[in-house]
């Protein structure tokens, strides 16, 4: 009996000694699951070996699982993270048409300045008109006279012209942004007067084209930006009473294209550089409807060198268009104001899209009481001006194609 008692005693005791350390693993691993009833805290405290303020509550376990499954706020609560939001794309605003209006041959008798002193430019165009003008991206003209009240008229010259100064205002509220003195009444009262038209120009922030101080600011274009294409404006004479009226090295004047070399040399610098390359050409006959062929010879030339539109003055009417290897070309835009008569007469719009195609539309329009008006019925012109022309054709909505 004392061997099976002692037995036992010995059994109890090696299985104590294999219980008591599972115990104590089991309440480490399971704090208040594997711990006896009524165990204290200092008992586990002992049985971790941590302190016990580093040992997580029942609330934390809780908050833990609920974190763990997925809840990101304490006892299930949501919580809105403040994520920045994402900006909506937007589309790009689209580029709009650049549209470059030209008209022809300009001149201010004491008529108009009298209309103008009185009405102001209302008094010159009618609102539509002005529209035209003014809302266009540039508006390019012939200035054929010199802001001047120096010098003296040349002498055994027909007609002479000449405007004071202060007039400059008349072409700023026609919207006037470039003009061409490339012509044969710019030099009327002699170099001095010349100087001050170009003076006067300066200062009312219109670029000048065709003439300068000297050849190498005459033959120079003026360079403008307008909706991201950049656009070279070139203009030249080849009509001009004397050969004192050219420009040279040391000498104000006019850039002539009686000899077309630097003018062709110009363009090909110019194509080279921008976008878009405009030559604004004095030639022809006066009252002629016919170009002569001298015209379209240089024309072709041009556009050879790397024109990309051509647009001719001088005749004081109106003359056809042609279509050089895709270019036009604008023989005569005849007079816009210039004197008194009632003449039919357009306004050319160039519009270039954002791809740098070329369309060509005419503003028609007249002088109706000494106030320029668009014309409500151009049809018999357009086909006058179809006629006119070697190819080319004016649609109804007076826009000019190549024709078939």
């Amino acid at each position: 009996m004392k061997s099976l008692l002692k037995g036992m005693g010995i059994g109890l005791a090696a299985g104590a000694v294999i219980l008591i350390p599972l115990c104590l693993y089991f309440i480490f691993l399971f704090p208040g699951n594997g711990a006896p009833s009524g165990q204290d805290s200092q008992s586990q405290e002992l049985a971790s070996g941590l302190p016990e303020d580093t040992l997580p509550s029942s609330e934390d376990l809780e908050e833990d699982a609920a974190l763990a499954e997925g809840d990101g706020s304490p006892s299930g609560q949501e919580e809105t993270l403040n994520e920045p939001a994402e900006e909506p794309e937007t589309e790009p605003e689209p580029v709009p048409d650049t549209v470059i209006s030209f008209a022809g041959d300009v001149m201010f008798p004491s008529h108009y300045l009298s209309a103008y002193d009185q009405g102001g430019i209302h008094a010159i165009a009618d609102e539509g008109m002005l529209a035209h003008m003014q809302e266009s991206d540039l508006f390019v003209l012939n200035e054929e006279f010199p802001y001047s009240l120096r010098g003296e008229p040349m002498p055994d010259k027909q007609y002479t012209f000449r405007t004071d100064p202060k007039y400059v205002t008349m072409l700023q509220d026609l919207g006037t942004d470039i003009v061409t003195v490339a012509n044969n009444h710019a030099l009327d009262f002699g170099q001095d007067a010349f100087c001050d038209t170009l003076d006067t120009l300066m200062q009312a922030d219109i670029a000048c084209i065709g003439g300068g101080y000297d050849i190498a600011q005459a033959s120079a274009p003026a360079i403008r930006t307008v909706n991201g294409q950049t656009f070279a404006f070139l203009g030249a004479t080849r009509v001009s009473p004397a050969y004192e009226w050219y420009a040279t090295d040391s000498q104000p004047g006019l850039f002539q294209t009686y000899d077309p070399t630097l003018l062709n040399q110009r363009i090909a610098e110019a194509d080279a550089q921008y976008d878009h390359v405009i030559v604004f050409v004095h030639w022809g006959i006066e009252r002629n409807e016919t170009p002569e062929e001298y015209q379209r010879v240089l024309a072709q030339g041009y556009i050879e060198a790397g024109a990309d539109l051509i647009v001719g003055c001088h005749p004081h009417v109106l003359q056809g268009f042609e279509y050089y290897q895709g270019v036009p070309i604008v023989y005569s835009l005849g007079n816009y104001l210039f004197d008194s008569r009632t003449g039919e007469t357009v306004l050319l719009k160039a519009i270039f899209s954002p791809e740098g195609d070329l369309s060509l539309q005419l503003i028609p329009c007249r002088r109706e009481s000494e106030v320029l008006t668009q014309m409500e019925d151009p049809s018999s012109l357009y086909q006058h001006l179809t006629e006119l022309s070697f190819g080319a054709q004016v649609s109804e909505d007076g826009m000019i194609s190549a024709g078939n």
